[in-house]
Protein backbone atom coordinates (compact mmCIF):
# COMPACT_ATOMS: atom_id res chain seq x y z
CA UNK A 1 0.00 0.00 0.00
CA UNK A 2 1.18 3.54 -0.97
CA UNK A 3 2.05 6.06 2.31
CA UNK A 4 0.77 9.44 1.64
CA UNK A 5 3.14 11.80 1.92
CA UNK A 6 6.25 13.48 3.30
CA UNK A 7 6.38 14.36 7.38
CA UNK A 8 8.17 15.11 9.74
CA UNK A 9 9.54 12.80 12.43
CA UNK A 10 7.17 11.26 14.55
CA UNK A 11 7.17 12.91 18.24
CA UNK A 12 6.43 11.41 21.25
CA UNK A 13 2.86 10.76 22.17
CA UNK A 14 1.97 13.65 24.38
CA UNK A 15 -0.83 13.46 27.01
CA UNK A 16 -4.28 11.73 25.31
CA UNK A 17 -6.82 14.29 24.05
CA UNK A 18 -10.52 13.54 23.41
CA UNK A 19 -11.75 13.61 19.95
CA UNK A 20 -14.59 15.30 19.09
CA UNK A 21 -16.61 14.52 16.00
CA UNK A 22 -17.00 16.77 13.23
CA UNK A 23 -18.68 16.75 9.63
CA UNK A 24 -15.91 16.68 7.07
CA UNK A 25 -18.08 19.13 5.19
CA UNK A 26 -18.04 21.62 7.64
CA UNK A 27 -13.90 21.29 7.71
CA UNK A 28 -13.03 21.03 4.10
CA UNK A 29 -14.43 22.50 0.93
CA UNK A 30 -15.32 19.34 -1.80
CA UNK A 31 -15.51 19.44 -5.56
CA UNK A 32 -15.71 17.11 -8.52
CA UNK A 33 -14.69 17.39 -12.29
CA UNK A 34 -15.39 16.69 -15.36
CA UNK A 35 -14.33 14.72 -18.65
CA UNK A 36 -13.73 16.92 -22.09
CA UNK A 37 -15.81 15.44 -25.13
CA UNK A 38 -14.36 12.55 -26.43
CA UNK A 39 -15.28 13.69 -29.45
CA UNK A 40 -12.97 16.68 -29.85
CA UNK A 41 -9.64 15.09 -29.49
CA UNK A 42 -7.71 18.14 -29.61
CA UNK A 43 -9.26 18.43 -25.54
CA UNK A 44 -6.53 15.97 -24.70
CA UNK A 45 -3.75 17.26 -26.66
CA UNK A 46 -2.69 19.27 -23.50
CA UNK A 47 -0.20 19.60 -21.30
CA UNK A 48 -2.36 19.97 -18.09
CA UNK A 49 -2.43 16.16 -15.74
CA UNK A 50 -5.96 15.01 -16.03
CA UNK A 51 -6.79 12.56 -13.05
CA UNK A 52 -9.33 9.33 -12.93
CA UNK A 53 -10.20 7.51 -10.65
CA UNK A 54 -8.48 4.11 -11.06
CA UNK A 55 -5.31 6.20 -10.72
CA UNK A 56 -5.76 7.04 -7.27
CA UNK A 57 -2.54 4.97 -5.68
CA UNK A 58 -3.68 5.34 -1.76
CA UNK A 59 -0.53 8.13 -2.21
CA UNK A 60 1.12 10.63 -4.11
CA UNK A 61 -0.60 11.16 -7.52
CA UNK A 62 2.79 11.96 -9.88
CA UNK A 63 1.43 10.67 -13.14
CA UNK A 64 -1.32 10.61 -15.21
CA UNK A 65 -2.21 8.52 -18.63
CA UNK A 66 -4.24 11.48 -20.15
CA UNK A 67 -3.71 15.39 -20.40
CA UNK A 68 -6.01 17.98 -21.13
CA UNK A 69 -5.53 21.33 -23.07
CA UNK A 70 -6.86 24.46 -21.95
CA UNK A 71 -9.83 24.35 -24.03
CA UNK A 72 -10.87 21.64 -22.17
CA UNK A 73 -11.28 24.17 -19.21
CA UNK A 74 -13.70 26.17 -20.92
CA UNK A 75 -15.62 22.98 -22.35
CA UNK A 76 -16.38 21.43 -19.11
CA UNK A 77 -16.73 21.20 -15.22
CA UNK A 78 -12.99 20.60 -14.65
CA UNK A 79 -10.50 23.07 -12.88
CA UNK A 80 -6.74 23.56 -11.77
CA UNK A 81 -6.43 21.48 -8.64
CA UNK A 82 -3.43 22.69 -6.70
CA UNK A 83 -0.64 20.52 -5.21
CA UNK A 84 -1.38 19.28 -2.36
CA UNK A 85 -5.13 18.59 -3.25
CA UNK A 86 -6.67 15.25 -1.23
CA UNK A 87 -9.04 12.98 -4.00
CA UNK A 88 -11.04 10.36 -2.78
CA UNK A 89 -12.53 7.79 -5.63
CA UNK A 90 -16.44 8.13 -6.10
CA UNK A 91 -17.27 5.31 -8.44
CA UNK A 92 -16.97 1.45 -9.28
CA UNK A 93 -14.15 -0.68 -8.78
CA UNK A 94 -11.77 1.92 -7.26
CA UNK A 95 -14.66 3.65 -4.80
CA UNK A 96 -12.89 4.60 -1.69
CA UNK A 97 -9.27 5.33 -3.25
CA UNK A 98 -7.08 7.70 -2.08
CA UNK A 99 -4.26 10.19 -3.59
CA UNK A 100 -2.95 13.35 -3.35
CA UNK A 101 -1.93 15.62 -5.82
CA UNK A 102 1.87 15.91 -6.43
CA UNK A 103 1.18 18.29 -8.91
CA UNK A 104 -1.68 20.53 -10.05
CA UNK A 105 -3.98 18.80 -12.39
CA UNK A 106 -7.95 18.25 -13.25
CA UNK A 107 -9.94 15.41 -12.26
CA UNK A 108 -12.53 13.71 -14.22
CA UNK A 109 -16.41 13.45 -12.64
CA UNK A 110 -15.54 10.07 -10.64
CA UNK A 111 -12.83 11.88 -8.55
CA UNK A 112 -13.47 14.25 -5.45
CA UNK A 113 -11.04 16.87 -4.41
CA UNK A 114 -10.88 17.68 -0.43
CA UNK A 115 -9.12 20.50 1.15
CA UNK A 116 -9.26 21.06 4.23
CA UNK A 117 -9.38 24.25 6.33
CA UNK A 118 -6.62 25.58 8.81
CA UNK A 119 -8.24 23.47 11.82
CA UNK A 120 -7.59 20.07 10.02
CA UNK A 121 -4.34 18.67 8.96
CA UNK A 122 -4.47 16.71 5.43
CA UNK A 123 -2.40 13.84 6.08
CA UNK A 124 -4.14 13.01 9.55
CA UNK A 125 -7.51 13.28 7.39
CA UNK A 126 -5.73 11.14 4.69
CA UNK A 127 -4.94 8.53 7.19
CA UNK A 128 -8.16 9.09 8.73
CA UNK A 129 -10.34 7.98 5.59
CA UNK A 130 -7.97 5.34 4.36
CA UNK A 131 -9.20 3.59 8.01
CA UNK A 132 -12.89 4.02 7.21
CA UNK A 133 -12.87 3.11 3.74
CA UNK A 134 -14.09 -0.37 4.48
CA UNK A 135 -17.09 0.50 6.80
CA UNK A 136 -17.97 3.53 4.57
CA UNK A 137 -18.33 1.34 1.35
CA UNK A 138 -20.43 -1.44 3.86
CA UNK A 139 -22.68 1.49 5.60
CA UNK A 140 -23.25 2.99 2.37
CA UNK A 141 -24.49 0.73 -0.22
CA UNK A 142 -24.42 -3.14 1.24
CA UNK A 143 -24.42 -5.10 -1.65
CA UNK A 144 -25.31 -3.05 -4.51
CA UNK A 145 -22.62 -0.95 -6.84
CA UNK A 146 -20.77 1.16 -4.79
CA UNK A 147 -21.10 5.12 -5.69
CA UNK A 148 -20.43 7.77 -3.34
CA UNK A 149 -21.74 11.38 -3.67
CA UNK A 150 -20.25 14.39 -2.57
CA UNK A 151 -23.18 14.47 0.23
CA UNK A 152 -21.93 10.99 1.41
CA UNK A 153 -18.32 12.12 1.66
CA UNK A 154 -19.29 15.80 2.78
CA UNK A 155 -21.43 13.99 5.81
CA UNK A 156 -18.34 11.91 6.75
CA UNK A 157 -18.01 12.18 10.49
CA UNK A 158 -14.28 13.04 11.41
CA UNK A 159 -12.40 12.40 15.08
CA UNK A 160 -11.20 16.44 15.35
CA UNK A 161 -7.67 16.91 17.83
CA UNK A 162 -5.78 19.69 18.19
CA UNK A 163 -3.74 20.66 14.84
CA UNK A 164 -0.41 19.78 16.38
CA UNK A 165 -2.13 16.04 17.46
CA UNK A 166 -3.28 15.84 14.32
CA UNK A 167 0.39 16.16 12.70
CA UNK A 168 2.33 13.94 15.36
CA UNK A 169 -0.09 10.76 14.42
CA UNK A 170 0.00 11.02 10.79
CA UNK A 171 4.13 11.47 10.81
CA UNK A 172 3.75 8.42 13.18
CA UNK A 173 1.23 6.69 11.01
CA UNK A 174 3.49 7.65 7.56
CA UNK A 175 6.92 6.38 9.33
CA UNK A 176 5.13 3.23 10.53
CA UNK A 177 3.16 2.15 6.95
CA UNK A 178 6.27 3.10 5.29
CA UNK A 179 8.34 0.47 7.54
CA UNK A 180 5.59 -2.15 6.33
CA UNK A 181 5.70 -1.29 3.11
CA UNK A 182 9.44 -1.54 2.83
CA UNK A 183 9.09 -5.41 5.44
CA UNK A 184 6.48 -6.66 2.74
CA UNK A 185 8.33 -5.54 -0.20
CA UNK A 186 11.64 -7.75 1.21
CA UNK A 187 9.46 -10.64 1.67
CA UNK A 188 7.39 -10.04 -1.36
CA UNK A 189 10.91 -10.76 -3.47
CA UNK A 190 11.55 -13.67 -1.06
CA UNK A 191 7.93 -15.10 -1.88
CA UNK A 192 8.99 -14.67 -5.83
CA UNK A 193 12.00 -15.95 -5.40
CA UNK A 194 10.71 -19.09 -3.56
CA UNK A 195 8.06 -20.03 -6.45
CA UNK A 196 10.93 -19.60 -8.75
CA UNK A 197 12.94 -22.89 -7.31
CA UNK A 198 10.87 -25.43 -8.76
CA UNK A 199 11.37 -24.67 -12.00
CA UNK A 200 15.16 -24.33 -11.06
CA UNK A 201 15.59 -27.77 -9.29
CA UNK A 202 13.82 -29.39 -12.81
CA UNK A 203 16.20 -27.52 -14.66
CA UNK A 204 19.23 -28.22 -11.89
CA UNK A 205 17.95 -31.93 -12.85
CA UNK A 206 16.51 -32.63 -16.39
CA UNK A 207 19.20 -29.93 -18.29
CA UNK A 208 22.05 -31.03 -16.20
CA UNK A 209 25.24 -32.38 -17.81
CA UNK A 210 24.57 -35.77 -16.49
CA UNK A 211 21.16 -36.01 -18.22
CA UNK A 212 22.82 -34.94 -21.57
CA UNK A 213 24.44 -38.48 -21.00
CA UNK A 214 21.31 -40.22 -20.45
CA UNK A 215 19.77 -41.96 -23.35
CA UNK A 216 16.60 -40.31 -24.72
CA UNK A 217 13.64 -41.84 -25.40
CA UNK A 218 9.90 -40.67 -26.88
CA UNK A 219 7.73 -40.45 -24.09
CA UNK A 220 5.46 -43.17 -26.29
CA UNK A 221 8.21 -45.45 -25.79
CA UNK A 222 8.21 -45.84 -21.91
CA UNK A 223 4.39 -44.81 -21.72
CA UNK A 224 1.36 -44.62 -24.07
CA UNK A 225 -1.32 -41.86 -23.76
CA UNK A 226 -4.66 -42.91 -23.42
CA UNK A 227 -7.66 -41.14 -24.20
CA UNK A 228 -10.78 -40.97 -22.27
CA UNK A 229 -14.26 -42.43 -23.87
CA UNK A 230 -16.68 -40.21 -25.02
CA UNK A 231 -19.67 -40.87 -23.09
CA UNK A 232 -22.68 -38.96 -24.12
CA UNK A 233 -23.82 -36.45 -21.88
CA UNK A 234 -27.74 -37.47 -22.31
CA UNK A 235 -26.11 -40.40 -20.01
CA UNK A 236 -25.30 -38.63 -16.91
CA UNK A 237 -26.89 -38.80 -13.72
CA UNK A 238 -27.16 -36.89 -10.59
CA UNK A 239 -25.63 -39.81 -8.99
CA UNK A 240 -23.51 -42.41 -9.47
CA UNK A 241 -19.37 -43.03 -10.53
CA UNK A 242 -17.82 -39.79 -11.40
CA UNK A 243 -15.94 -38.93 -14.54
CA UNK A 244 -12.78 -37.30 -14.94
CA UNK A 245 -13.27 -34.35 -17.34
CA UNK A 246 -11.32 -32.14 -18.90
CA UNK A 247 -12.72 -28.99 -16.64
CA UNK A 248 -11.72 -31.08 -13.37
CA UNK A 249 -7.68 -31.45 -14.23
CA UNK A 250 -6.33 -28.85 -12.34
CA UNK A 251 -2.27 -27.92 -11.70
CA UNK A 252 -1.34 -31.30 -9.61
CA UNK A 253 -4.91 -31.58 -8.32
CA UNK A 254 -8.18 -33.30 -9.45
CA UNK A 255 -10.86 -30.34 -8.57
CA UNK A 256 -14.62 -32.13 -8.17
CA UNK A 257 -16.36 -28.60 -8.21
CA UNK A 258 -18.40 -29.29 -11.58
CA UNK A 259 -19.19 -33.23 -11.30
CA UNK A 260 -20.43 -35.07 -14.24
CA UNK A 261 -21.77 -38.77 -13.23
CA UNK A 262 -22.88 -41.91 -15.17
CA UNK A 263 -25.20 -44.45 -13.62
CA UNK A 264 -23.56 -46.62 -11.33
CA UNK A 265 -25.35 -49.57 -13.14
CA UNK A 266 -23.09 -48.80 -16.19
CA UNK A 267 -20.04 -48.83 -14.78
CA UNK A 268 -19.27 -52.23 -15.91
CA UNK A 269 -19.59 -51.26 -18.82
CA UNK A 270 -16.38 -49.72 -18.84
CA UNK A 271 -13.66 -50.86 -17.14
CA UNK A 272 -10.64 -50.13 -19.28
CA UNK A 273 -11.31 -46.27 -18.50
CA UNK A 274 -11.57 -47.21 -14.28
CA UNK A 275 -9.28 -45.27 -13.12
CA UNK A 276 -6.46 -46.14 -10.43
CA UNK A 277 -4.75 -44.62 -7.60
CA UNK A 278 -1.65 -42.73 -8.48
CA UNK A 279 -2.67 -42.59 -12.33
CA UNK A 280 -0.77 -39.71 -13.66
CA UNK A 281 -3.44 -37.41 -15.75
CA UNK A 282 -3.01 -34.78 -18.61
CA UNK A 283 -5.65 -32.46 -19.58
CA UNK A 284 -5.51 -32.93 -23.71
CA UNK A 285 -7.48 -29.48 -24.42
CA UNK A 286 -5.62 -26.15 -23.04
CA UNK A 287 -3.52 -28.19 -21.29
CA UNK A 288 -1.21 -25.01 -20.28
CA UNK A 289 -2.92 -22.19 -18.16
CA UNK A 290 -1.82 -19.23 -16.73
CA UNK A 291 -1.03 -21.56 -13.19
CA UNK A 292 1.01 -23.88 -14.94
CA UNK A 293 0.22 -27.51 -16.47
CA UNK A 294 -2.87 -29.40 -15.97
CA UNK A 295 -1.59 -32.24 -14.97
CA UNK A 296 -2.06 -34.31 -11.54
CA UNK A 297 -1.88 -37.74 -9.59
CA UNK A 298 -5.11 -39.36 -9.31
CA UNK A 299 -5.69 -40.04 -5.49
CA UNK A 300 -7.65 -42.56 -3.29
CA UNK A 301 -10.11 -39.88 -2.45
CA UNK A 302 -11.00 -39.92 -6.43
CA UNK A 303 -12.01 -42.87 -6.70
CA UNK A 304 -13.94 -44.64 -8.31
CA UNK A 305 -14.28 -42.41 -11.73
CA UNK A 306 -13.86 -43.21 -15.21
CA UNK A 307 -11.53 -41.50 -17.77
CA UNK A 308 -13.92 -38.89 -20.06
CA UNK A 309 -12.35 -37.51 -23.86
CA UNK A 310 -10.70 -35.01 -23.77
CA UNK A 311 -8.18 -36.34 -21.04
CA UNK A 312 -5.38 -38.71 -21.21
CA UNK A 313 -3.69 -41.01 -18.93
CA UNK A 314 -0.04 -42.19 -19.01
CA UNK A 315 -0.01 -45.96 -19.22
CA UNK A 316 3.47 -46.73 -18.09
CA UNK A 317 5.62 -49.48 -18.89
CA UNK A 318 8.52 -51.20 -16.81
CA UNK A 319 11.14 -48.95 -18.33
CA UNK A 320 9.59 -45.42 -16.42
CA UNK A 321 9.47 -44.56 -12.63
CA UNK A 322 5.75 -42.79 -12.36
CA UNK A 323 7.37 -40.18 -10.07
CA UNK A 324 10.50 -39.38 -12.71
CA UNK A 325 8.33 -39.10 -14.91
CA UNK A 326 5.79 -36.90 -13.46
CA UNK A 327 8.07 -34.29 -12.62
CA UNK A 328 9.81 -34.56 -16.31
CA UNK A 329 6.26 -33.09 -17.48
CA UNK A 330 6.72 -30.32 -15.42
CA UNK A 331 9.62 -29.04 -17.12
CA UNK A 332 9.78 -26.02 -19.48
CA UNK A 333 11.04 -28.47 -22.21
CA UNK A 334 8.21 -30.50 -22.48
CA UNK A 335 5.70 -27.58 -21.87
CA UNK A 336 7.30 -25.80 -25.01
CA UNK A 337 7.23 -28.85 -26.77
CA UNK A 338 3.56 -29.90 -26.60
CA UNK A 339 2.59 -26.16 -27.02
CA UNK A 340 4.51 -25.22 -30.29
CA UNK A 341 2.21 -27.22 -32.54
CA UNK A 342 -0.62 -25.55 -34.87
CA UNK A 343 -3.78 -25.01 -32.90
CA UNK A 344 -7.17 -26.82 -33.98
CA UNK A 345 -9.14 -23.75 -34.35
CA UNK A 346 -7.59 -21.44 -32.43
CA UNK A 347 -8.32 -23.67 -29.28
CA UNK A 348 -5.19 -24.62 -27.36
CA UNK A 349 -5.19 -28.63 -27.79
CA UNK A 350 -2.82 -31.60 -27.97
CA UNK A 351 -3.16 -34.95 -28.90
CA UNK A 352 -1.86 -38.16 -27.49
CA UNK A 353 0.51 -38.96 -30.35
CA UNK A 354 2.04 -35.45 -29.90
CA UNK A 355 2.47 -36.16 -26.51
CA UNK A 356 4.16 -39.77 -27.29
CA UNK A 357 6.70 -37.41 -29.70
CA UNK A 358 8.20 -35.72 -26.77
CA UNK A 359 11.65 -37.09 -26.11
CA UNK A 360 12.78 -37.28 -22.52
CA UNK A 361 16.23 -38.38 -21.11
CA UNK A 362 16.02 -42.00 -19.22
CA UNK A 363 18.55 -42.88 -17.15
CA UNK A 364 18.67 -46.36 -14.96
CA UNK A 365 15.61 -47.47 -13.29
CA UNK A 366 17.54 -47.17 -9.66
CA UNK A 367 18.38 -43.76 -10.33
CA UNK A 368 15.32 -42.73 -11.80
CA UNK A 369 13.90 -43.47 -8.54
CA UNK A 370 17.30 -41.33 -6.79
CA UNK A 371 16.51 -38.42 -8.42
CA UNK A 372 12.66 -38.75 -8.21
CA UNK A 373 12.76 -38.92 -4.15
CA UNK A 374 15.06 -35.74 -4.39
CA UNK A 375 13.20 -34.03 -6.59
CA UNK A 376 10.40 -34.54 -4.20
CA UNK A 377 12.20 -33.29 -1.31
CA UNK A 378 13.23 -30.40 -2.56
CA UNK A 379 9.98 -29.34 -3.82
CA UNK A 380 8.47 -30.19 -0.44
CA UNK A 381 11.29 -27.80 0.91
CA UNK A 382 10.14 -25.45 -1.49
CA UNK A 383 6.38 -25.64 -0.74
CA UNK A 384 6.58 -25.04 2.96
CA UNK A 385 8.89 -21.65 2.36
CA UNK A 386 6.68 -20.25 -0.07
CA UNK A 387 4.15 -21.34 2.67
CA UNK A 388 5.68 -19.44 5.24
CA UNK A 389 6.50 -16.84 2.83
CA UNK A 390 2.78 -16.70 2.09
CA UNK A 391 1.72 -16.46 5.36
CA UNK A 392 4.19 -13.65 6.17
CA UNK A 393 2.76 -11.18 3.30
CA UNK A 394 -0.86 -12.22 4.28
CA UNK A 395 0.14 -10.91 8.02
CA UNK A 396 2.06 -7.67 6.47
CA UNK A 397 -1.61 -7.16 4.54
CA UNK A 398 -3.34 -6.98 7.81
CA UNK A 399 -0.50 -5.02 9.42
CA UNK A 400 -1.50 -1.53 7.89
CA UNK A 401 -5.42 -2.26 9.51
CA UNK A 402 -4.22 -3.15 12.29
CA UNK A 403 -1.89 0.20 12.66
CA UNK A 404 -4.40 2.51 11.37
CA UNK A 405 -7.25 1.61 14.61
CA UNK A 406 -4.23 1.91 16.80
CA UNK A 407 -3.59 5.34 15.70
CA UNK A 408 -6.78 6.67 15.85
CA UNK A 409 -8.41 4.57 19.08
CA UNK A 410 -5.17 7.30 21.02
CA UNK A 411 -2.86 4.05 21.56
CA UNK A 412 -0.09 5.93 19.32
Amino acid sequence: MGTAISSTKAATRPAAYSPILARLGDLCETSTGGTPSRGNSDLFRGTTPWVKSGELPDGLVTTTEERISDEAFSRCNVSLLPKGTLLMAMYGATVGKLGILGMPAATNQAVCAITPNPSLDRNYLFYWLLSIRQELIANSFGGAQPNISQSVVRNISVPLVPTHEQRRIAATLHDQLAAVAEARAAVQAQFDAARTLPAAYLRAVFNSPAATRWPKRHIGEVAKIQSGYAFKSEWFAGDGIRLLRNANVSQDRIDWTETARLPATRRAEFPAYELSEGDIILSLDRPVVSGGLKVARVSSADLPALLLQRVGRFQLKESIQADYLYHFLHTQDFIGEITAHDQSLGVPHVSPKQVEQVQLPVPPMAEQCTIAARIEAELGDASALAAHLSARLTALDHLPSALLREAFAGRV
